[in-house]
């Protein structure tokens, strides 16, 4: 009797070992690829980090040298800010000595010819006549440093011949003595009590001057003449 005989096909280990070693070097290289790519991906990453990184370190900079302008202003304001309040502050104590010594501070000193009962009767600063002239009478104009101070100033007139004129009630070294009231504040325009006599032509030709004082101090003077 025939027997029948099946081939039957044996897979050696070395067989097996060959299909499972092309899987590996497979595996393998699909890694490596992976790998080269995130390699090549991180490489881009990284130049780009740089890049920004470069980028805000120029922003940095650049902040920063304002920051630094800004700061050399700030200490130029605040050193011209203390000068300021400096020159402030002494000239607030320079007016403060100031109103001790001048309570008022006289621009001007006019002249006009006025007759018996006050009125001027010419303009004041104006040329007199000789022939006409009666009470010389000045006037101030001034700005009140000591407000609501009662003010008595000292009058000095000196005639054509230079000497100081002066009466029976003449204060010692003056011609005269005249209150003007209250200082008032800002610009102020007083008129002073005069010198002379009701009767016209009383004072003769030349060059006379007036001169007003408080506490032994000139605060102005005029030079005008008589025609």
């Amino acid at each position: 009797m025939e027997k029948n005989t099946e081939l039957v096909e044996y897979t050696t280990p070395a067989t097996k070992k060959g299909k499972g070693g092309k899987i590996l070097v497979a595996l393998l290289f699909m890694l490596l690829a992976a790998s080269m790519a995130a390699a090549y991906f991180l490489f881009q990453d990284s130049d780009s980090a740089k890049a920004g990184l470069k980028d805000a370190n120029g922003q940095i900079a650049s902040l920063q040298k304002e920051v630094n302008a800004l700061k050399i202003q700030l200490d130029t304001t605040t050193t011209n800010l203390y000068r300021e309040r400096s020159a402030r502050a002494k000239l607030q104590l320079d007016v403060d000595t100031l109103k001790t010594l001048f309570p008022m501070h006289v621009t001007k000193l006019e002249v006009a010819n006025a007759d018996g009962s006050g009125e001027s009767v010419s303009a004041y600063g104006s040329d007199i006549a000789a022939a006409s002239s009666m009470y010389l009478m000045p006037r101030i104009t001034y700005m009140g440093l000591s407000v609501g101070k009662e003010l008595e100033l000292m009058v000095r007139l000196y005639d054509h011949e230079g000497k100081l004129v002066t009466g029976a009630n003449s204060p010692a070294g003056y011609s005269y003595s005249c209150k003007i009231g209250t200082i008032m504040p800002g610009e102020n325009t007083v008129a002073l009590s005069g010198w002379g006599g009701a009767d016209r032509g009383h004072f003769k030709p030349g060059t006379y001057r007036y001169e007003v004082w408080y506490n032994d101090m000139c605060l102005k003077q005029c030079v005008f003449k008589l025609k």
